[in-house]
């Protein structure tokens, strides 16, 4: 378990949780799957492999985990990754000395939201594009399990609803949203979700607006159709009223910045801005 202190208003919450931890052996979890071919990959995340090889990724987070994750520690924790993709942060998890490591995301492009641009073939052939999409991550998904054997991992994956975790999951000392919030329609209901399960710290990575006003801005851009996927950026005040009413408050803000994918002049990988929101559970759900 984690080896921060709660504070008092938990403490009967975490007295019913104990058990509800076992629970998750009902979770449905994927049944390990054989590695797959490397061609059939697509990896989000930079990954290092037992035979030295290296397969690149947009975001090369090798190294700077910790960092990542605003410096938590995650010895004999229960940890959740949601919005797994590839798989980096579940597998650094678990070598960070987490007990128990589980990777979730969505099932089918079918919960996929995108910014609904005329004549896009989300808009004008959904059916369509949901086919497509379901392939394209079929790729994340075989990245994962070829990861996975390679490095001989115990992680365990759920695939399904973020705003409707599957039932039997059970509670995690911590949850990790990384990098996920802006890609989704619906931010608010997504904290509000995995904040029922998490019993001890929340960890947001994203990008966010500095003030305290309960603002939001909206990325979306008539002039940038191919950037369909990027919502909302709110102002760390608005983190810090939806992270309360959900019974948590911010510890602290970690700011860092990653190496990103390469730019198109030259390949060079900028170094992108990050945060790391990690909040406190002071309240029961």
């Amino acid at each position: 378990m984690s080896t921060y202190a709660l504070s008092d208003p938990t403490r009967g919450f975490m007295m019913t949780v104990r058990g509800r931890i076992q629970s998750s052996e009902l979770a449905p979890y994927e049944p390990r799957q054989s590695q797959a071919d490397l061609k059939d990959c697509f990896f989000y995340h930079t990954m290092n492999f037992r035979d030295g090889s290296v397969a690149q990724g947009a975001w090369d987070l090798r190294g700077r985990f910790s960092d990542y994750i605003g410096h938590v520690s995650l010895n004999g924790c229960r940890v959740l990754d949601v919005g797994t993709a590839s798989g980096f942060l579940s597998f650094s998890a678990e070598q960070a000395g987490a007990c128990e490591v589980v990777s979730f995301d969505q099932d089918t492009a079918k919960r996929q939201h995108l910014l609904p641009f005329a004549g896009s073939l989300y808009m004008v052939d959904h059916a369509s594009w949901v086919r497509n999409h379901d392939h394209a991550m079929q790729a994340w998904k075989n990245a994962y399990w070829y990861t996975h054997a390679d490095q001989v991992s115990n992680t365990k994956v759920v695939y399904g609803d973020v705003y409707d975790l599957p039932a039997g999951i059970g509670v995690f000392d911590v949850v990790i949203l990384g990098a996920i919030l802006e890609h989704l329609g619906d931010p608010v209901r997504a904290i509000g979700s995995v904040s029922k399960i998490c019993t001890t710290r929340l960890v947001i990575n994203t990008d966010y607006i500095c003030g305290e006003e309960p603002m939001a801005r909206f990325n979306g851009s008539p002039n940038f159709p191919d950037h369909n996927y990027i919502f909302w950026t709110y102002t760390i005040g608005t983190y810090r009223r939806i992270l309360q009413i959900c019974g948590f408050e911010i510890e602290r803000i970690y700011e860092d910045v990653f190496l990103g994918t390469p730019d198109e002049f030259g390949g060079l990988r900028p170094l992108m801005p990050r945060a790391a929101i990690v909040a406190r559970r002071v309240a029961s759900p």
